[in-house]
């Protein structure tokens, strides 16, 4: 391999006498999956290994993981809302049938240890997916600043099955089974980037899928593609700094965790001699182990015979230098120990620990922006363009959900049937209306709450509302916002036709028409019996910034 893909890169020249600095992706990697493991990378013996990392991934993971809940699909512009509301469920319905939140929890890990995290799009079924790859299966110029610069090879360590699996969709799978082994697996790697098939040839931009080398090579899979599709997306913790992949609580503790472990064997050692019991004599004829030679009963004539004390004298200055290191790799870390779920001291308040939340989520913002927006941009580009399709051809879509959404199916359809009656020329009538509603009453009862889509009815301008506050919506601010609608709506009826109204309802998260008559005349009681409307009450800042869980 050439230097740049398995050897060393400098990231900063060396100046007089100081050395360049040096690194080396793979060794890293390899180190890295060692510590996760509880291993030493030279030594093979019963050393103890005082893991620091541990304890800390899974909460860096939860200060940066995104959920499904935080993207909320939205309609943009003047649009049918009735659209953008089966939207939602369609794609929330994906989102639990995908088992998606696995991916994302999978890549907030990745993440968390390695400082960087790789998806590959696939083709299962026709519909688009993304899966996590493993880093250590990566092999490209480890100094790109995204991996979709390079040129990319990745293995895959395949069964005997899986390849007979693939007999008929690559070429050769066959002679590739021919040249066996006593493992039954089969190293294949699969390469995206600029080939050149003879030396003369110019370089295209290929996939190819081979297995062995050199004379040995079996080409399975061969197509020329564009560098737009190559499907490898990268997400990264911090900024480029002449290395693709970033630091990840692993690395960011190497240093820490060699002093830890090299502390806690030395204490280790030494309580082990401090437990030896040792005797002194002044007579020269007693040698040896006299618990061992003496007898059951036996008296031991030496007036002379004493103990030695021995004690760990260095336990206290192990403990301090351990808690010093434990400090370090907090801040290191940025997960100090309340986030970590350890106990507060007695007399810290509950706004102290609520700041050092709020400063925890704080320092995570915008790698959790930039991620959210990554992942938003992938899943509007990559994903669901293949799902619409799918969902076109749908003759009826079920929509079974809370009570709510069941009130708002049946005030939309009737809505739509006393338009519809309109255009029609028929005089919409309270006699009408009546009408219509029975005739809906009677349908649900009878096929229960569908959607019949016709061939445009997803054809519509969306996107993704992100809101990385916490794993779920933001309850206050979108109790506000529900708050804020339905005052604006007593106030001025009429508001609810006006599109910058409907926009403000759409971008929070509010179905314009689940604005009901009922609430809108429990309001006006609410005023004509004397009560005012209290105003919304506005969140403490710094308590709705701290993720506490």
């Amino acid at each position: 391999m050439d230097d740049a893909i398995d050897g060393e890169v400098q990231l900063i020249e060396g100046r007089k006498n100081a050395k360049p600095i040096l690194y080396n992706q793979r060794e890293t990697l390899r180190r890295i999956n060692f510590y996760l493991n509880d291993k030493y990378l030279e030594r093979d013996d019963n050393a103890i290994f005082w893991n620091i990392s541990a304890t800390r991934i899974p909460h860096f993971a939860k200060l940066i993981s995104p959920d499904t809940k935080d993207f909320m699909p939205y309609g943009k512009g003047q649009l049918n809302y009735w659209q953008a509301w089966a939207l939602r469920k369609k794609v929330k319905d994906w989102f639990d049938t995908n088992s998606f939140y696995q991916t994302l929890n999978d890549t907030a890990l990745d993440l968390a240890i390695y400082g960087s995290a790789v998806w590959k799009k696939h083709k299962e079924r026709g519909v688009t997916k993304m899966e996590p790859v493993r880093l250590d299966n990566l092999y490209f110029d480890q100094s790109v600043e995204c991996i979709d610069e390079a040129d990319i090879v990745e293995n895959h360590n395949l069964t005997l099955n899986e390849l007979w699996e693939k007999d008929g969709v690559w070429d050769n799978v066959q002679d590739v089974i021919k040249q066996g082994n006593d493992t039954n697996r089969f190293e294949v790697w699969e390469y995206y980037g600029l080939y050149q098939e003879q030396q003369d040839d110019k370089p295209q931009y290929k996939h190819v899928i081979g297995y062995g080398f050199g004379r040995d090579f079996i080409q399975l899979w061969d197509e020329i593609i564009t560098r737009d599709e190559c499907p490898y997306y990268d997400f990264h913790i911090g900024p480029y700094k002449g290395r693709w992949m970033r630091c990840g609580v692993v690395e960011r503790l190497f240093k820490l965790q060699e002093r830890a472990n090299q502390l806690v064997n030395q204490n280790a050692q030494t309580t082990e001699i401090a437990s030896l019991l040792l005797l002194k004599s002044g007579n020269p004829d007693i040698t040896g182990n006299v618990i061992e030679q003496a007898q059951n009963g036996q008296i031991i004539g030496d007036e002379t015979l004493q103990q030695i004390g021995i004690t760990n004298t260095g336990l206290q200055q192990f403990l301090s230098e351990m808690q010093l290191i434990e400090n370090q790799a907090d801040k290191l870390c940025m997960t100090p120990q309340i986030v970590q779920g350890e106990a507060s001291p007695a007399n810290t308040t509950f706004r102290g620990i609520a700041v050092v939340n709020a400063g925890a989520v704080n320092a995570f913002r915008n790698d959790r922006q930039n991620l959210f927006e990554k992942i938003a941009d992938i899943l509007l580009k990559d994903i669901f363009p293949d799902l619409v399709k799918g969902w076109k051809k749908e003759e009826l879509i079920e929509m079974a959900e809370d009570e709510e959404d069941a009130e708002a199916y049946d005030k939309a359809v009737k809505q739509y049937m006393a338009k519809e009656a309109m255009l029609n020329g028929t005089l919409v009538t309270p006699d009408v209306i009546n009408q219509i509603g029975m005739t809906v009453d009677e349908n649900i009862g009878k096929v229960g709450r569908r959607i019949e889509p016709g061939p445009d009815f997803w054809d519509f301008k969306w996107g993704f509302k992100m809101m990385p506050t916490d794993e779920s919506v933001d309850k206050t601010a979108m109790n506000d916002a529900y708050f804020n609608a339905l005052q604006m709506t007593l106030t001025n009826p009429a508001i609810t036709q006006i599109p910058g109204f409907k926009q403000y309802c759409e971008d929070n998260g509010i179905t314009p028409w689940k604005l009901t008559p009922a609430q809108q005349q429990q309001l006006m009681q609410g005023q004509q019996g004397g009560q005012q409307m209290p105003e919304p009450k506005q969140p403490d800042k710094l308590l709705s910034e701290a993720k506490i869980q």
